[in-house]
């Protein structure tokens, strides 16, 4: 994937959690890492946990080799961030890591690397590994609406269309 297309992709994760946080803070704050039944997930805390710790890991850790900051996690390790608070800040400081990681030069963009995670050899670049941190991210959206579903919390759209088309609009799916 290109540059321009994983900082599109980049903006518009950014944009669906401006949503997902807007609905979080509509909610009494024992919600966000309130345990929840049927949804794959233990709470929304566990899923938010997951994915942002994953950008952590695989930009300043060594997993990707990049190390474009320190890793910042502010819980206990595996512990999810339960603190509404925290989470919100690692968040920005992840961002703020993951830009730094795409604003290289191209060679070093695109350089392939050999990976052994998993025990399995891979050949990846640098862009290739933040691709798949937005879309690892943009996954885990389903499964952050499956949990508001369960908590009985309303539903809204973050659908890329609207990202392109509305992006001042917060959308609630009235259906």
């Amino acid at each position: 994937m290109n540059r321009d297309a994983i900082s599109e992709l980049f903006d518009y994760t950014g944009w669906a959690w401006e949503r997902i946080a807007r609905v979080i803070d509509q909610q009494p704050p024992d919600v966000y890492a309130k345990a929840v039944a049927g949804s794959g997930w233990p709470s929304i805390a566990a899923c938010l946990t997951h994915f942002v710790a994953s950008y952590d890991g695989w930009i300043n850790m060594d997993w990707g080799q990049i190390q474009a900051g320190d890793m910042s996690y502010p819980a206990e390790w595996p512990e999810p961030v339960n603190d509404w608070n925290q989470m919100r800040a690692y968040y920005l400081r992840v961002r703020e890591s993951f830009r730094r990681a795409l604003n290289v030069p191209d060679e070093v963009l695109y350089e392939k690397r050999l990976y052994n995670l998993e025990s399995i050899p891979e050949q990846m670049s640098r862009a290739d590994i933040l691709a798949n941190l937005v879309i690892h991210e943009r996954g885990h959206h389903g499964d952050l609406n499956t949990l508001f579903h369960q908590l009985g919390i309303r539903s809204y759209f973050i659908d890329f269309r609207f990202f392109r088309t509305l992006p001042n609009e917060f959308l609630l799916d009235e259906g």
